[in-house]
């Protein structure tokens, strides 16, 4: 039964995402389109497990090409995990981080972060600001709004946001109570943030269609013809944008 009571609570979660998310999905993407029609890059930041959705949407079959992670073995688990635990909370790390990725006034970045407490989510939203970009956060408000910043600016990552998406997880994350166990076992923020990032992602390749675009939408190269697909679509699309992408 417990396996089940999981799949209910992720189920309660999606639920909740449709009733109460959609509007600023929907707002999200023609964020995001707009940025993609002008020929930018969109900038996607998390730490910890957070960093995991960077790659979720990053060179995806089925995803959009023009999403940029910024990435670093201080975010990830590459250094171990004390070691992220700390790089998370070290203050003015994430200007030096920035300092890799060319944000300009009018780009989008999504800063994800459950608790959004921490300084580097809450720094690299402030230090993107500073460089004109919208922000984007993607957190739980029922954690964050429910816990003090830890990070000098005093600020939580909702609280810089230009559009807060709320995953709808509880403080802790973790969705199932079991009996004889003080923790709850189960996160959902993984599971519910990629659900928010692929909405958006569907959403603004139907505006670009909308608008006459064709979306630069990766095909799985484990397809038949799926890397001939992506070397016609998407390498004129990488040349323009400065980078290239591999399917």
């Amino acid at each position: 039964m417990s396996a089940e009571r999981y799949i209910e609570e992720v189920r309660k979660l999606v639920d909740k995402v449709e009733k109460t998310q959609l509007e600023k999905i929907k707002r999200a993407a023609e964020w995001l389109t707009d940025s993609i029609m002008q020929g930018r890059l969109i900038f996607v930041f998390g730490s910890g497990h957070s960093h995991l959705l960077c790659y979720e949407v990053f060179a995806r079959a089925g995803g959009l090409a023009q999403w940029q992670p910024i990435l670093d073995h201080g975010q990830d688990f590459g250094s171990g995990a004390r070691r992220q635990g700390g790089f998370e909370r070290l203050t003015g790390l994430a200007a030096i981080i920035i300092r890799d990725y060319d944000v300009q006034p009018g780009d989008v970045m999504v800063v994800i972060s459950n608790s959004g407490r921490n300084p580097s989510p809450v720094e690299m939203a402030l230090e993107a600001k500073k460089r004109g970009a919208t922000i984007i956060a993607l957190t739980s408000m029922a954690h964050s709004s429910n816990v003090s910043p830890a990070n000098p600016a005093g600020k939580r990552l909702y609280e810089v946001a230009d559009l807060v998406l709320d995953n709808g997880c509880p403080p802790g994350d973790a969705l199932v109570k079991l009996e004889g166990l003080l923790p709850k076992v189960g996160p959902g923020s993984t599971v519910i943030g990629a659900l928010l990032l692929n909405c958006i992602v569907v959403q603004v390749a139907q505006n670009l269609l909308d608008r006459g675009e064709m979306p630069g939408v990766g095909l799985s190269g484990n397809l038949e013809g799926g890397q001939e697909y992506n070397k016609r679509v998407l390498d004129p699309l990488s040349k323009k944008l400065g980078h290239i992408r591999h399917m």
